[in-house]
């Protein structure tokens, strides 16, 4: 038997721990996030909303580690991925975390199966053909699987990047404006999706957000303003996001200088 021990188990898949990001330096820097303090559990979904200049970007960046933070901690099932090498956290990365862009970032001269069954090659290993072919079937693409995407709609393309997400089976899923180039029925189709793959125990979802609609199919919302975590909404409804949104960004308005805008 071995005498190895595995870390212990927690609810909680990831967790990030006074993390600040600050870019510049001396009187020019900018503190995009000032000491957000958030765990996401196992299984779960949830939508990252704020005004313009709240920090979602830079906070979705830094919980993915695509971007190191200038201090503080992102945990990865306890391990701090702050610590790691950039080698075995792009490997980590690979492995464990699937990303989904509003800008689908699909490349033209591959087919949909060659675009889907790329983050496995580029890690050097060899499609499971029958998981290729499920993962396609659940995002609907099955008869599209031998097309460009530039034969493609703009849902469908959606679609080629959330099964190229899944298709290395990773344990997050992180969405930046995942639905932000879509129309309202499209849209619907690739909430659904993403509530899927977290409703069927594989996934764990963070996704970054301005629609109100978007964010009520999450279990929960957090909502950011400049770099800190403001409120949280469990099993949120629309129309509480939408009430959230306009009180949060009043107040964002009424705290900033005149003309002042981080944009981040």
């Amino acid at each position: 038997m071995s005498s190895r021990r595995e870390p212990p188990r927690t609810d909680e898949l990831l967790r990030l721990q006074d993390v600040h990001k600050v870019y510049g330096r001396s009187r020019n820097n900018v503190a995009a996030l000032a000491g957000v303090s958030l765990g996401f559990r196992r299984h779960s979904f949830t939508a990252v909303m704020g005004p313009s200049g709240s920090g979602k970007s830079t906070f979705l960046h830094c919980a993915a580690l695509l971007d190191r933070p200038t201090s503080g901690s992102v945990l990865l099932d306890g391990q701090d991925l702050t610590a790691m090498r950039e080698r075995s956290l792009t490997k980590l990365r690979r492995n464990r975390i699937g990303f989904i862009f509003q800008s689908f970032n699909l490349l033209p001269a591959l087919t949909v199966v060659d675009n889907v069954t790329l983050p496995l090659r580029l890690a050097g290993k060899r499609p499971n053909r029958r998981l290729v072919a499920e993962v396609i079937e659940r995002t609907g693409l099955t008869e599209r699987r031998k097309h460009r995407p530039g034969e493609l709609s703009g849902g469908q393309q959606q679609r080629v990047a959330i099964a190229r997400a899944l298709v290395t089976q990773p344990d997050l899923l992180f969405g930046d404006e995942p639905t932000g180039a879509l129309d309202t029925e499209t849209s619907l189709e690739i909430l659904g999706l993403l509530r899927e793959a977290v409703d069927s125990g594989e996934q764990t979802a963070v996704m970054v957000t301005h629609d109100p609609v978007a964010a009520s199919h999450a279990d929960r919302v957090v909502f950011l303003v400049d770099g800190r975590v403001k409120a949280e909404l469990e099993r949120p409804t629309v129309q509480q996001v939408a009430s959230h949104m306009t009180q949060l960004g009043a107040w964002a308005r009424s705290q900033r200088p005149v003309g002042a805008d981080r944009g981040l």
